[in-house]
C-alpha cells in the first residue's frame, strides 16, 4: 500500500520541526483518550493553522497511526501503534519476564499490580495486572505516563540512578512537578528513604486513600530501569499484611533479578587465534 508521505516544510531544520510537530500532535490524541479530538481544537492546542495540521494528520491516517471517525469529525491513535507499542514495551524482554510475577502477586494480594520502566525523562506503565476490584490510579493503565519523581514506582526507579543523573533529571523535570503539587526539593527529600529501605512506601500522598508499595527492579551489573507496584486502599492493609506483601515483593523481585542475564562481553581474538 503507498503511504502518504508527510508534508514538506522548506527552510532550516525543516525536517526536525515537522518530526516536532508530529510528536506533538500524537501526544495530544494521546492525551484526549478514547474520545478523540476535533482538528480545531488540536490546531488550536498545538498553535499551528487548521491547513497544517490537517496535512499531517492526513499522513499519519495514511500510515495508520491515526484515525478519524467520519461522523464526529474526531481524530484519534490509530491501532497500528498498538503494535509498535507492544514491541517498545517489551524490547528488553522485561515485560515478558516480569508477567508472571505480576500475576502472582495480583492473586496474592487482590490488588492492583503494574510495571513500571524508565523512557527519559518519564515512567511509563508497560503492564498491569488487576486485583479484585478497580481503584483509581495516577498512571491509569498501560500507557500511562508520569515525569520520573512522581509516583511512588518512579520514584523507585529515579533513587537508583547516579547522583548527577538524579540531579539532572530534577532539574529537566522541575515546571513539571507543580503540576502534581509538589517541588524538586520534596522529590529528592523522599530519595534517601528510598536507597536505605529498598522501596517506597506512599500513603496517600497523591491520591486521598490509596496507599503503593513499590520496589526497584536492581540487577546486578546493569542499569535500573524499572520498578514493580502494588496499588491498594489504605485502611485495608493492617501492618502484618504489610510486611507480608514486602516479603512476597522482595522474592519477586529477586527472581527477576537473577533472570535478567549480563549482556554479552566481546572479546578480541589473539594473534594466536584465542580469545
Amino acid at each position: 500500500m503507498h503511504h502518504a508521505s508527510l508534508p514538506e516544510e522548506t527552510g532550516p531544520n525543516s525536517s526536525i520541526q515537522v518530526l516536532d510537530r508530529v510528536v506533538r500532535l500524537l501526544e495530544r490524541l494521546g492525551e484526549a483518550g478514547e474520545g478523540g479530538e476535533q482538528l480545531s481544537r488540536l490546531a488550536a492546542g498545538l498553535g499551528l493553522s487548521a491547513s497544517t495540521v490537517h496535512r499531517l494528520l492526513a499522513a499519519l491516517e495514511q500510515h495508520g497511526w491515526v484515525d478519524r471517525e467520519n461522523a464526529t469529525r474526531r481524530h484519534r491513535l490509530g491501532t497500528r501503534l498498538i503494535a509498535l507499542a507492544g514491541r517498545a514495551a517489551d524490547g528488553s524482554g522485561l515485560r515478558r519476564l516480569c508477567r508472571p510475577a505480576l500475576l502472582r502477586i495480583a492473586a496474592e494480594t487482590q490488588e492492583t499490580t503494574f510495571l513500571i520502566v524508565r523512557s527519559g525523562l518519564n515512567a511509563v506503565v508497560v503492564d498491569r495486572q488487576e486485583g479484585s476490584y478497580v481503584i483509581e490510579s495516577l498512571t491509569q493503565g498501560i500507557g500511562g505516563l508520569l515525569p520520573l519523581g512522581i509516583g511512588s514506582g518512579s520514584l523507585a526507579i529515579l533513587a537508583c540512578q547516579p547522583e548527577a543523573e538524579v540531579e539532572a533529571i530534577l532539574a529537566a523535570n522541575a515546571a513539571r512537578y507543580s503540576e502534581y503539587g509538589t517541588t524538586v526539593e520534596a522529590v529528592r527529600a523522599s530519595l534517601s528513604g528510598i536507597r536505605e529501605q529498598g522501596f517506597m512506601l506512599a500513603n496517600g500522598s497523591l491520591i486521598l486513600g490509596l496507599s503503593v508499595i513499590a520496589m526497584p527492579i536492581r540487577p546486578s551489573g546493569r542499569d535500573v530501569t524499572a520498578a514493580i507496584a502494588i496499588n491498594f486502599i489504605t485502611t485495608r492493609l493492617a501492618p502484618a499484611s504489610r510486611q507480608a506483601w514486602l516479603s512476597l515483593l522482595r522474592g519477586e523481585v529477586q527472581s527477576i533479578e537473577a533472570g535478567i542475564s549480563l549482556p554479552t562481553r566481546r572479546t578480541r581474538p589473539t594473534k594466536n587465534g584465542e580469545t
